[in-house]
């Protein structure tokens, strides 16, 4: 990412400006603004330059690009954000830079990935151009028996950014535990959590999610249980926008891991689709029944037993009982 092109995205987005009031509040010499100019149009941007006026943000890409999600954000507060155009995977390769001591927090997206992946190993569906396959490298200074707790909080975090699109009132998001966010009973939104270790950087935690925005149409194999933003509001969803609204409604999460988690609890059992629900559960190869009665205090599920017993669970993969 350029910080002098999502600078200069940034001021032209509350209006026109000319090249020398551009320059001087972007921070570079006019030489350099119009080249940054010339390479955010090869990108796809239009912005003309009028001569009175000054320059102006016309057309914007509906491919991602790193500066333009940086500019919609309200708090810069990522090191960096790289988009590629292939992957294998955001997950893998945001736990490769992990590994070789990277420091984030660093947001990777991909218009597609090769080897897109869920929990338990599933294989993701993440055709180009028409969802966010994104993943976070994070360095949390909170201590690793709350970071668990980033599931849940993610899980809030998105339906939040969704609950802001202008289309909110035909999607309605719900959180189906442990990982899932589903809109008219189909999963839009998968959030897969992983970690690792460097000698010197430490501990890290890598976020990825997965979000279904304007697929028109899935493989048989998955159309009963996923669908998208776009079938479900009938609307094609600027992914950029969505891309910035997550990003800054992670960031609130992340300062809630800890004293505002009980908040956060209530925001996720008010949006939940499990509780007070009868489930089927197989937790580890173990399967049982029971109704969704609660979650504890770090977001486990508490499902209450047929046997009228109370069964904590931290992870595990929920069906909902037909």
């Amino acid at each position: 990412m350029n910080d002098a092109r999502a600078r200069i995205l940034r001021l032209l987005r509350h209006g026109t400006l000319t090249p020398s009031e551009l320059a001087i509040a972007a921070g570079v010499v006019q030489r350099e603004l119009h080249a940054h100019i010339e390479a955010l149009e090869k990108e796809g941007f239009s912005i003309p330059l009028h001569p009175l006026l000054g320059y102006e943000v016309r057309e914007t890409p509906e491919s991602l690009v790193a500066e333009d999600i940086a500019s919609r954000m309200e708090v810069p507060w990522l090191r960096n954000i790289e988009v590629l155009s292939v992957t294998h995977s955001t997950n893998s390769l945001a736990l490769e830079y992990g590994m070789r001591g990277e420091l984030g927090p660093l947001a990777f997206f991909a218009e597609s990935q090769t080897a897109g992946r869920g929990r338990f190993g599933r294989v993701w569906e993440s055709s180009s151009g028409e969802g966010l396959w994104m993943s976070l490298l994070l360095h949390l200074v909170e201590p690793m028996r709350l970071w668990p707790r980033l599931t849940t909080l993610t899980a809030l975090a998105v339906a939040q950014a969704l609950e802001g699109l202008d289309v909110y009132p035909r999607l309605h998001p719900q959180i189906k535990w442990p990982n899932d966010v589903v809109c008219g009973g189909k999963k839009v939104a998968g959030i897969l959590a992983e970690t690792g270790s460097h000698p010197k950087t430490g501990p890290f935690l890598v976020l990825g999610i997965g979000i279904n925005v304007n697929q028109a149409a899935f493989s048989k194999e998955i159309a009963g249980t996923a669908s998208s933003l776009r079938i479900l509001s009938g609307t094609q969803i600027d992914r950029t926008d969505l891309a910035a609204r997550l990003l800054g409604h992670i960031h609130l999460s992340l300062s809630k891991i800890d004293a505002g988690f009980p908040a956060v609890l209530e925001a996720v059992k008010a949006r939940s689709c499990v509780m007070g629900t009868h489930l089927r559960v197989n937790s580890g190869g173990t399967l049982m029944e029971g109704v969704a009665e609660n979650l504890d205090p770090d977001g486990c599920l508490l499902l209450r037993l047929e046997d009228g017993t109370l069964h904590t669970l931290s992870a595990g993969e929920v069906t909902l009982r037909e």
